[in-house]
């Protein structure tokens, strides 16, 4: 009698993703074989994206969703729905889907993975044009030529937020580390149309002489999520830079409409630190209610103004109103 062979681990031929909003539905049938189950690996389901491709069996660029997986043996499908994480910027980006199993030590390993050949290309928020920042004197004057929604007429965005980070390398569209520099939040824009010849003068702190990144970013359920960005070298405390125009061949082509007027955000004589303030300091904001100053207490550090917006009781509105007066 011949000894019948369990099937390896592996991804079956039909498998796919598809956007919907800020969700990814992922779909696989998926096999998990009892031999790789023995050490108490953790398995899961990833979708990555990728500005350079995949050379080599393993992740790279961003990962924009992930579904755990039971570890299981044999043959099963999944179909899921996750929050959707994608990279900023506008480029041309290939997709894999990978069977990712972890170790109890925090390591990874691709187990299988499918790359698609068609190029994916994300709708978000722009930065367009020239972009100049200049920072003298504790204050960021940041001037950028356009900021735009390229989305349907009828997708407004969520509210937006400008973040200026001196980082340890240049940004590349995922995660980051760094010191937050200055911060504004500029609200909502409706699909197919842009604020133009943006000015801003908000609070901001010495980036010592740190190379720069400017970041547009979005607020969805999953919190802000950077939709564009532009890395900026610091000469003599002025940066600056040309941004190309988002690319034509975008799934979602708005009509042209009318630039709106860009939102204003002036910068105020004194402010205070949401890191360090008293929550009698908080208080003393005009429209800050006591509950709300303590509550931002209680969620310290912030990152940047923008993350006030976790908090209970702080909405856009209020943010808005505030943002001049508050500082990291």
């Amino acid at each position: 009698m011949s000894a019948t062979s369990s099937p390896a681990t592996a991804l079956g031929a039909n498998h796919g993703y598809r956007f919907a909003g800020d969700s990814v539905h992922l779909n696989a049938e998926v096999t998990l074989a009892a031999s790789d189950l023995q050490d108490g690996s953790t398995w899961s389901l990833q979708l990555w994206a990728s500005g350079a491709g995949f050379a080599e069996r393993a992740p790279a660029g961003v990962k924009v969703g992930e579904f755990p997986l039971q570890p299981l043996p044999g043959c099963f499908n999944v179909d899921a729905c996750v929050a959707a994480l994608p990279p900023a910027g506008h480029d041309a980006f290939t997709m894999a889907l990978m069977l990712v199993s972890g170790d109890t030590d925090g390591g990874v390993e691709v187990r299988d993975l499918a790359i698609y050949p068609t190029p994916q290309y994300f709708v978000q928020p722009t930065l367009g044009g020239a972009l100049d920042c200049r920072i003298a004197d504790g204050l960021a004057e940041i001037v950028i030529e356009s900021i735009a929604n390229p989305r349907a007429a009828d997708n407004l965005s969520g509210t937006l937020a400008l973040e200026v980070w001196a980082l340890d390398s240049p940004y590349a569209g995922g995660a980051w580390t760094g010191t937050p520099v200055a911060s504004l939040v500029l609200g909502q824009l409706a699909g197919g149309e842009a604020w133009s010849d943006c000015r801003y003068t908000v609070p901001a702190v010495d980036p010592a002489g740190a190379a720069l990144t400017v970041m547009l970013r979005e607020w969805t359920a999953s919190g802000y999520l950077t939709r564009d960005y532009r890395n900026l070298p610091l000469v003599a405390a002025v940066a600056s830079a040309a941004v190309a125009p988002a690319p034509t061949a975008s799934p979602a082509k708005p009509a042209a409409k009318k630039a709106a007027k860009a939102p204003a955000v002036a910068a105020q004589a004194a402010t205070v630190s949401v890191n360090a303030a008293s929550v009698e300091e908080l208080a003393a904001l005009k429209g800050l209610s006591r509950a709300v100053a303590a509550a931002i207490v209680a969620g310290r550090p912030y990152a940047s103004v923008a993350e006030l917006l976790r908090v209970k009781g702080l909405g856009p509105k209020l943010l808005e109103k505030l943002g001049a007066s508050l500082r990291v």
